[in-house]
């Protein structure tokens, strides 16, 4: 006979069988011996948690011929037909491949006949989102009120994508992700049957590599068989899945913990060429350092204790770092992992993470509050030199202020004034603070291409935007740089805002939000950002004031009637 895979060897035959699902079958068990279940169900949940298996548990259940008792016998002719799919009233649909109207009219057709083998005849939908539109509609009415005979079981991993009046035409069943633990016991249980000597850590590696799914679990203990043979231990397990083992993990967590840069990139070098992937290294080590922080904030979660009893010296390790330090940790290694997806040398970046996290905090981030404080001097002494010249000359300009005619003095004053828009301060210095170079660079090499795409769908954006240009981009924010206040308040509507959002996100693959601005405001903002440029922005912004300050020096001294000012 050929060899089956194990997840088809070992699927469900009962409802005890199931395997962290107890909310599921005891209801259904409950249902089938008092004889009250439904003529549909929609069963949803992630992959690999039973849908399907309980499906067809159920239409054993409520077809045996030993009575309705709320578990199959199995032994039955009805049970073997169905178990080995020869029953003809128990049809399994792909809904992915029978999606269309036609599929579910014929459904509709065959489901008025009586079953020929069994009591009920069953209709187990699988997959059944991919359904379209027209064949949703056309499954309504018969899934409203079906033949007595008849009882419907849709299965899906995504029911949002359901209508709601297919859902509310059915009983609902939420399957759960099986729990790391549980899975490790089945999985136990079924090495034991086969004979097969499998180590604790490597199996409760592959229950937490399956996320949930005992079909994916079961599939890698399969993949690990035919790589170990008879004997299977965590270094097969980490050899098929590419991961890296505990010990480089902790490692890694050390070196940052010593600020050891050196051995950080030895460490790098090892693992590239050991065939690990920076990518997934990279994805490790996040993880490990976040059961690092829910080892601090939860320590009795179940995954942490499993983490616990796979590697002793965990603990350890989480008592060299605070609470803060790996908030810190975490949220940078996540900007490099979505970075990462750019990078075109991801061991480059990889590398860089590590010595960045290395050398402790970025330079932006140990310099904040001390630019912040000498930001609030550099306005201190701003303020006091303009009370100085107010002191010093101050009561003569005012009597001249007074004398002048009003038009003259609206000129004078006009010529001091930028223009500039209500612009949301915090989000703008946000975007700035996280802009990413790369990426902004490359933003701006194809503008042309994105204005261009804009032109076709709205030629007024389109003039409106040409008189602007991006100066900055972060992971969900970019800000655009006006000259004139008409086109960036024109900009800053939120019908036109969302033109220019959907345009670039074609371009760029993500949505962001558009935040235009005036150039003069994205001036300020990063001044206050980088100190030393402002205080050589306000040593520019001196000498253009200097012709100002001559202009009143002559007015002054020779009085209006006699000056004419020409630019």
């Amino acid at each position: 006979m050929a060899y089956r895979a194990l997840y088809r060897v070992w699927r469900p035959q009962t409802f005890k069988d199931m395997v962290g699902q107890e909310h599921i079958t005891k209801t259904l068990q409950n249902a089938i011996k008092e004889q009250r279940f439904s003529h549909a169900y929609l069963f949803s949940g992630p992959r690999g948690t039973g849908k399907t298996s309980a499906a067809k548990i159920m239409a054993k259940a409520v077809n045996c011929e030993r009575g309705l008792t709320g578990e199959p016998c199995n032994e039955c002719e009805a049970c073997k037909g169905i178990t080995d799919g020869s029953a003809v009233d128990v049809m399994e649909v792909d809904a992915a491949s029978n999606r269309g109207i036609d599929e579910i009219r014929d459904l509709r057709e065959k489901v008025k006949y009586a079953p020929t083998q069994v009591q009920y005849k069953i209709y187990i939908i699988d997959e059944v989102h991919m359904l379209t539109t027209e064949a949703f509609n056309a499954l309504l009415k018969t899934l409203e009120e079906p033949p007595s005979h008849v009882i419907f079981i849709l299965a899906t991993t995504e029911p949002h994508k359901l209508p709601a009046t297919i859902i509310s035409r059915c009983q609902r069943f939420d399957f759960r992700r099986i729990s790391s633990k549980a899975m490790a016991e089945r999985m136990k249980e079924i090495v034991i049957a086969e004979g097969i000597q499998v180590s604790e850590q490597a199996l409760h590696f592959i229950a937490r590599n399956a996320e949930g799914g005992m079909r994916d679990a079961l599939s890698l203990l399969d993949q690990a068989l035919s790589f170990g043979g008879e004997e299977i231990e965590l270094s097969h397990i980490l050899s098929i899945t590419g991961s890296v083992s505990g010990e480089s993990l902790a490692e890694g967590a050390l070196l940052i913990e010593k600020k050891d840069a050196a051995g950080a990139m030895e460490l790098v070098h090892g693992l590239v060429q050991m065939g690990k992937s920076p990518e997934q290294y990279l994805d490790d080590l996040l993880i490990y350092f976040r059961d690092l922080l829910l080892l601090k904030t939860a320590p009795n979660l179940e995954e942490i204790q499993s983490r616990l009893e796979m590697d002793p010296e965990f603990k350890k390790l989480g008592n060299l770092f605070s609470s803060e330090g790996l908030f810190d940790i975490i949220e940078k290694l996540n900007r490099f992992k979505n970075e990462m997806k750019w990078a075109s040398h991801p061991r480059i970046l990889l590398e860089m993470a590590l010595i960045r996290l290395c050398q402790g905090e970025a330079p932006e981030q140990r310099g904040k509050e001390s630019n912040d404080i000498q930001l609030l001097n550099q306005r201190i002494q701003s303020l006091e030199k303009k009370i100085n010249e107010i002191q010093s000359s101050g009561g003569v300009i005012q009597s001249q202020e007074k004398a002048a005619p009003a038009s003259r003095r609206r000129e004078v004053s006009r010529q001091g004034i930028q223009p500039t828009v209500k612009i949301p301060h915090a989000r703008v210095k946000a975007v700035a603070n996280q802009v990413i170079p790369a990426q902004t660079k490359r933003l701006i090499s194809i503008w042309p291409e994105i204005l261009g795409d804009i032109r076709d769908k709205n030629i007024q954006v389109h003039a409106w935007l040409m008189a602007g240009s991006p100066v900055a981009l972060s992971e969900d924010g970019l800000i655009i740089a006006f000259k004139n206040a008409i086109h960036c308040e024109t900009t800053a509507r939120d019908l036109n805002r969302g033109v220019i959002e959907e345009a670039v996100a074609g371009f760029i693959h993500r949505r962001v939000g558009i935040i235009p601005v005036m150039e003069n405001q994205w001036k300020e903002i990063l001044s206050s950002l980088h100190p030393q440029e402002e205080g050589d922005g306000q040593e520019k912004q001196e000498k253009r004031e200097e012709p100002e300050d001559h202009v009143k020096m002559a007015y002054r001294l020779f009085g209006e009637d006699l000056i004419d000012i020409k630019d």
